[in-house]
Order: structure tokens, then C-alpha cells, then sequence
């Protein structure tokens, strides 16, 4: 029986890191890998993250039992243009983006009623490095998994168990909740970053200011995507990040009296207070970030998840034989 072919298409960080750990996976499964960026797709096939490089859209994809779309999202609607006609009627369609329920809409415009198309977003937290395509890269992060309107549950199945094939956790999640609380602890610190940036850049003193601008200035700018990347993602999501930069002008109009108050004489200062709860809070989710306790509850064997996963692409049904035995999952 021929193996089933996985196509990644977008071998930046993301998609050359699916690579690796599904070869570290030891899937069953052939590997194929396509990028707009000829250096890009080379750098990953010497990683060896993709042992097959197809230049033509369409032929990495015809046939293809799952497609991964690894890509910002502003490149996601043309992608879905140009291989919907490749994509076969039981082939998951796997979208990973920041935002996802704009990832989702465009699933449901350019797929229609593709019942195997769900959208993911993999949580790198990173903490304390940076970001570089590595076979460990998902390890026990977070990778939240969402499903389309007209998405069917065994696609979501075949989703979960690609995601713990790659070791990563799936958190199932309403992609409009989800795309809620990435604008306050994702996209907000992103528009922060450019926008002290844009102030300083456009003051008088940032000919002298820039030479001191440090480790602090760095680490609080650096968004790790270009302009056109967030200008596509911060759109999509423009009605959540409004309502938390509403939240953040209270907070901060907070701090600005915090920051003026005179206290009486031996009483807390509310500045030091607000310092030392944020500082203690931060101190508690880095821990549990580099640790990536977030969920106690045991973890089945990855072996046996990988098999599970490509069983049911060998099988080419997705799980309907589990849904048609009394929809157990």
C-alpha cells in the first residue's frame, strides 16, 4: 500500500520544525515541502525536514492526505485559490495562524463545505530564546485547535493526533475566544512594540536616544514578523485588539496616578504594589511557560499517537469507521 503524503507548504520556523518532528516521529508517511522562497525550501530540505521539495504548487499537493498550511495569514486566502482544486474530498486541510477565526473564514469562502478543514495556532512561548526551526520546537507547548462551521469530528480527531505526533498539547478552543485573548497576550504586546518605536523614531532626540537604547528597548520591540504580516494578522483581529487597547488606555491612566502619588508617611507606595504584583505574576507564567506544566493530567505514549494518526491516513477515512460504530471518539 503506497504511504500517504503529507504537504507542508510555507518551510519558515513553523513548517520546517512539522518537518523534522514528524521525522523524528518516524511517520509513515511521505514528506513534502514547498515554499515561494527557493532559499527557503533548500534550507529545509537540508535540514532534512522535507525529503521532497516540489517548486509546482499543484504537485505537492495533488493527492496530498493532509495539507499544512504554515504561512501568515496574508498569504493563506491566495494558497487556498490555487490548490483548492488539488485538495481530494477526505483531505484535512490544516491552517496554522495567530488568528483563527479570519483563518477559519477563509477556509469556508475558498473550500465551501470541505467537512476537513480546522484551524490551529501552536503556542511557542520561547521563553529566555530565540525562535529557529528544531525538531523539539512544539514539545509540550500548547498548540490550540479550533473547527470550522462546517468542520466534521473526525477531522478534528486526525487534527489532535497530528498535533501530539508533532509533541505537542491540542487545547480544543471557539476560535472566536481564542482570537479574544491573542489580542491581549500576543497581538497588544506586538502593537506596543512597533508603536514605542514609531514614538521615539519620530522625537527629536532619537539621534541620541537610539545609541541607548539596550537590551530593554530590544526585547520590548522585536515582533519577529514584518510589517506586512502584522499589518494582515492586527486587520483581521482589529475588533478585539480595539476593545484591549481600550482596557490598556484604563490601565494605564492607572499607572499614571500610581506614578504621581505622594503617599502618607508610612504607607505603601500603590507604584511599588502594582511593581510587585506584576513582577510576582510574570515570575509565576515564566516559570510555567519554560516548564510547560500548563495541563497536569497524564499524556499517552507518543509512539502510540503517531500510529494512531497515520493509521487513519493509510486507512484514507479520517475516523469514520469510529464514527459510524456510534460516533465514539
Amino acid at each position: 500500500m503506497a504511504k500517504p503524503t503529507i504537504t507542508i507548504l510555507g518551510l519558515g520556523t513553523t513548517g520546517t520544525s512539522v518537518g523534522l518532528a514528524l521525522q523524528r516521529a518516524n511517520a509513515e508517511a511521505e514528506l513534502v515541502g514547498h515554499d515561494k522562497v527557493p532559499e527557503a525550501a533548500q534550507a529545509a530540505r537540508k535540514l532534512n525536514a522535507v525529503p521532497r521539495v516540489e517548486w509546482n504548487l499543484h504537485a505537492a499537493c495533488e493527492l496530498a492526505s493532509l495539507i499544512i498550511l504554515a504561512m501568515p495569514l496574508s498569504e493563506v486566502d491566495e494558497t487556498l485559490v490555487h490548490i483548492r482544486e488539488d485538495v481530494q474530498p477526505n483531505t484535512l486541510v490544516f491552517v496554522i495562524s495567530e488568528v483563527l477565526q479570519p483563518a477559519a473564514e477563509l477556509l469556508a469562502l475558498r473550500l465551501g463545505d470541505h467537512g476537513h478543514a480546522v484551524v490551529g495556532h501552536a503556542i511557542l512561548n520561547g521563553v529566555g530564546g530565540s525562535l529557529t526551526p528544531r525538531v523539539d520546537l512544539f514539545d509540550k507547548a500548547v498548540f490550540v485547535v479550533a473547527a470550522g462551521a462546517n468542520t466534521d469530528p473526525s477531522a478534528l480527531e486526525l487534527a489532535s493526533n497530528f498535533v501530539e505526533s508533532v509533541g505537542a498539547q491540542p487545547l480544543f478552543m471557539d476560535a472566536l475566544e481564542h482570537d479574544g485573548i491573542v489580542a491581549g497576550v500576543e497581538q497588544l504586546p506586538q502593537l506596543l512594540g512597533v508603536a514605542l518605536v514609531h514614538m521615539l523614531a519620530g522625537s527629536p532626540g532619537w539621534g541620541e536616544a537610539r545609541r541607548l537604547a539596550g537590551r530593554a528597548f530590544a526585547q520590548s520591540t522585536d515582533t519577529g514578523r514584518s510589517a506586512a504580516h502584522l499589518f494582515t494578522a492586527l486587520k483581521a483581529n482589529r475588533a478585539n485588539l480595539l476593545s484591549r487597547i481600550a482596557q490598556l488606555e484604563r490601565e494605564l491612566a492607572a499607572w499614571k496616578q500610581w506614578l504621581a502619588a505622594e503617599p502618607a508617611a508610612g504607607d505603601d507606595h500603590p507604584l511599588q504594589l502594582a511593581l510587585t504584583d506584576a513582577v510576582n505574576e510574570r515570575a509565576v507564567w515564566e516559570m510555567q511557560a519554560e516548564l510547560k506544566n500548563w495541563d497536569p493530567s497524564p499524556q499517552v505514549g507518543g509512539d502510540a499517537q503517531s500510529h494512531g494518526f497515520l493509521r487513519q491516513m493509510f486507512l484514507g477515512n479520517l475516523g469514520n469507521k469510529k464514527s459510524d460504530q456510534g460516533g465514539k471518539r
